[in-house]
């Protein structure tokens, strides 16, 4: 809440002679005057204008009365507002509670009675923007989880349906399958339940980023990217897959054992879905806090990964790093859960991420980490 000095207050008053009283009043008691308008639609405009700490309005005025101001106000500038007016009328009162008064007072106002007012409602606004701040939160939390359920139960059971099926199928006929089928099918199994495994530890990390709060701290970018390059060299051998890393890296602000998984999906992602056979690039950038490139001395850092695919449309852009949405089939190995750990890593990490991309021009996806300090250290 704001000291008497540096509270700005906004004055709607049709009547100029009692609009100065007003303003007197105000002034003694230590508040800053910011303007004094005389209708409702004026009121709207100044608080959108000058930004005010409070709205000290009339409730009778032409154009639009008070309590109709007051709404619009509470719909595009949310501001504390007293109402003062001439009628002590219970129904007006309520009224100017749903429409978000914060205080009501009868005229003639006293000084002391204005300021006690002006206290009133700033108090009422910060706990109404707390509270309604809160139910956000709670009824966001409340969608992602249900999501959250869809998915796991949807990608548990894609996982676990031919495991079971071959499982069975191979119980049922063992005596007569040839040990090659047998064998065959024995590794299906296998590489199945290493996918239930993989898709249990990203459930686990993804219960980890949400539960654990942690300070960011200095990391060697360039030990991380080493590990990122271990983890998927399989996939690289597999898909005869090309890497192209920078040679070297800035220390940035984070969480390494967070940071390597978020690698570890892009390049993972970029081999999978790039061309064939698969060229990726590894790289980063200095970028200020809109975003722009800018010198070494700004503390934003863009790291970014760049495949050779087909690239991802607009509407497939805007829909990628949504909570649990999939754009390509086949669970966990597509577009989807992991690119939700992503984001939930990064952002607890006090980053952002994105994806720039156009049809038949690939992909560079992209995550920004504050920087450590300006040293950069070989990858």
């Amino acid at each position: 809440m704001n000291s008497k000095p540096n509270t700005r207050v906004l004055i709607v008053e049709d009547d100029a002679m009692v609009a100065e009283m007003i303003k007197g009043m105000v002034i003694q008691e230590g508040y800053t005057v910011v303007g004094a308008v005389c209708d409702g639609r004026a009121a709207v405009a100044a608080v959108l204008c000058l930004r005010p700490d409070v709205v000290l309005m009339d409730l009778e005025m032409p154009e639009m009365d008070g309590i109709e101001a007051t709404r619009c106000i509470q719909a595009t500038c949310p501001t504390p507002v007293v109402v003062l007016t001439a009628y002590d009328d219970m129904q007006l009162t309520t009224d100017a509670a749903d429409a978000g008064v914060g205080a009501y007072l009868i005229k003639p106002a006293r000084g002391r009675d204005l300021a006690r007012a002006i206290t009133v409602a700033q108090a009422r606004f910060s706990e109404v923007r707390a509270l309604t701040a809160m139910n956000a939160d709670l009824t966001a939390q409340n969608q992602d989880l249900g999501a959250f359920a869809h998915t796991v139960a949807h990608d548990l059971k894609n996982a676990l349906t031919p495991l079971v099926g071959l499982a069975n199928l191979l119980g049922e006929d063992l005596p007569r399958t040839p040990m090659a089928k047998a064998q065959e099918q024995l590794d299906v199994i296998a590489a199945e339940g290493k996918k239930l495994g993989h898709m249990i530890d990203d459930l686990l990390l993804l219960a980890e980023v949400r539960d654990r709060d942690l300070a960011p701290r200095p990391m060697d970018m360039g030990a991380i990217v080493l590990e990122a390059q271990a983890r998927i060299a399989h996939l690289v051998e597999e898909l005869d897959g090309e890497i192209r890393v920078a040679a070297c890296w800035p220390p940035v602000l984070g969480y390494s054992l967070w940071v390597v998984e978020v690698w570890v999906n892009y390049l993972s992602n970029a081999l999978k879905y790039g061309g064939r056979p698969p060229r990726v690039e590894m790289g980063w950038e200095w970028v200020s806090s809109d975003g722009e490139a800018e010198e070494p001395a700004q503390r934003w850092v863009r790291f970014w990964v760049r495949d050779n695919g087909n690239g991802l449309t607009r509407e497939e852009q805007g829909h990628l790093f949504a909570p649990f949405v999939q754009l390509s089939p086949g669970g966990s190995q597509g577009y989807g859960l992991g690119l939700s750990i992503v984001s939930r890593i990064v952002r607890k990490l006090g980053g952002e991420v994105g994806v720039d991309s156009a049809p038949d021009q690939g992909c560079i996806f992209w995550f920004t980490l504050s920087a450590a300090d300006e040293r950069v250290t070989s990858g």
